[in-house]
């Protein structure tokens, strides 16, 4: 091998393939479980549900403009995404992104890394002060060079999300509800969108 030929940049392990972390969230969901140090019936509950919003969520349509700009990136990049089992907004956005890497032909390679594994990237790329997920990290796969960020969730979700938590009338069941409704509604347009603007 060429001494000018740069190595990948490692990633940092634990990490999950998009195919592994479909299959650890059926494995936990059958074995009524979750990921994360936190086991309590609701999460359980969301890591079943969200199969389903994983499944819908990657036969969304997919951009084209977006398509052809990862085909045509000026570097192959490296994309995280932090997450968790029990996320429904990552159940909603990681299929997009990890389908996206599918069709970058080659550009772009995607890992899963669970947020309870990772604290010290989660820190470092946190929202507003907290640990939202999910979070995309954009990196040199080259050089590991940090070229930004994506997260917790498309800018109109998340003011929709502040809208909801403030009213205290809601019960959390209604405010997922909601929630995913917007997801549902949306078919992955405002978080393609803002890829394709955060790509320049």
């Amino acid at each position: 091998m060429s001494s000018s030929l740069i190595s990948p940049v490692a990633v940092p392990q634990p990490a999950y393939t998009y195919a592994e972390f479909r299959a650890l969230v059926a494995t936990l969901a059958a074995e009524r479980r979750t990921t994360g140090p936190e086991q309590t019936p609701g999460l359980i509950r969301y890591t079943d549900q969200n199969q389903a919003h994983l499944d819908r969520a990657h036969a969304v349509p997919l951009l084209p403009e977006l398509v052809e700009k990862l085909a045509n990136l000026p570097r192959p990049e490296q994309w995280l995404v932090l997450a968790e089992a029990w996320c429904g907004d990552t159940a909603h956005t990681l299929p997009i992104l990890a389908h996206l890497a599918e069709v970058s032909a080659g550009r772009v390679t995607l890992h899963v890394l669970l947020r309870s594994d990772h604290p010290a990237l989660m820190a470092a790329h946190q929202t507003n002060g907290g640990n939202s997920i999910p979070k995309l990290v954009r990196r040199d796969a080259a050089t590991g060079t940090d070229l930004g960020d994506w997260g917790p969730r498309p800018a109109a979700a998340q003011e929709l999300a502040h809208r909801l938590h403030a009213d205290k009338s809601l019960h959390v069941n209604q405010i997922i509800k909601e929630m995913n409704a917007w997801y549902e509604a949306d078919n992955g347009a405002a978080l393609q969108h803002e890829l394709l603007a955060a790509l320049g």
